[in-house]
């Protein structure tokens, strides 16, 4: 298994990307942290990975109150006695506007879920992370962090500044043995997609079709997170069949 014994922290777990991501790291060995705001949801991840024989706690989580993260921090350390990777996967894009329908209170809070979170959960999950020389950070961002898509600014914005976050991290965390790299996934099914009646449009744009998973980006990000990827720092890696290829 490739995540043996390592302990994982993933926020956004209870739906989606976050949930397929905790059950294939408990999958691949990892004891695994569940956070996000709905605590059924991550309680139903959470006993889904025990009833395979995993190991996993979960944590009511709010990653734009520092608070709340460094309380995450203790829940793991409490549970597993150490953190050997993060994946930050929480974020939000509730908001499909350009600049002019965008409001000021819309722009605030993308800014503070999807970048502020991100911040806060780097900068308490990693003090641990340094005391045992390594790990492994692993950041959500998106296809439209590489590539500019009409009407999301506000998601947009943040997600491309996480691919720079994450090669300015890569550098910083460097002399402490510490990699921190970043999955861009294109468009895949989740409950937050599944509704929308553009699909068939959309998939035109892909050169593999548009029928990624949650899956196939948790397979990617249990990559980064291995010692398979212990050469590797700084990417950003498209999940996305082939849509920033054109």
């Amino acid at each position: 298994m490739r995540l043996q014994g390592k302990v994982a922290i993933i926020t956004g777990a209870g739906s989606g990307i976050g949930r397929a991501s905790a059950i294939v790291f408990a999958r691949e060995g990892a004891k695994v942290v569940l956070a996000g705001r709905r605590t059924e949801l991550l309680t139903d991840a959470a006993d889904e990975i025990q009833s395979r024989g995993g190991e996993a706690v979960c944590h009511s989580t709010d990653v734009t109150q520092s608070s709340q993260v460094k309380d995450l921090v203790r829940v793991a350390l409490d549970a597993f006695g150490n953190i050997d990777i993060v994946y930050c996967n929480a974020g939000i894009n509730p908001y499909r506007t350009n600049i002019l329908d965008t409001t000021e209170d819309n722009w605030h809070e993308v800014l503070a879920t999807n970048l502020t979170g991100v911040f806060l959960t780097c900068k308490y999950c990693l003090p641990p992370m340094i005391e045992r020389k390594g790990g492994s950070i692993v950041v959500t961002s998106s296809q439209v962090g590489l590539v500019a898509q009409r009407d999301r600014l506000t998601y947009g914005t943040t997600k491309g500044a996480l691919v720079s976050f994450v090669k300015c991290m890569a550098l910083d965390c460097a002399p402490f043995n510490v990699r921190v790299n970043a999955v861009c996934p294109g468009r895949v099914q989740t409950e937050l997609t599944a509704g929308r009646p553009d699909w068939k449009e959309r998939s035109a744009l892909y050169p593999l079709g548009l029928r990624g998973t949650p899956d196939d980006v948790a397979h990617a990000a249990v990559y980064l997170a291995s010692d398979e990827a212990k050469w590797v720092t700084g990417v950003a890696l498209p999940v996305d069949g082939g849509f920033v290829l054109p």
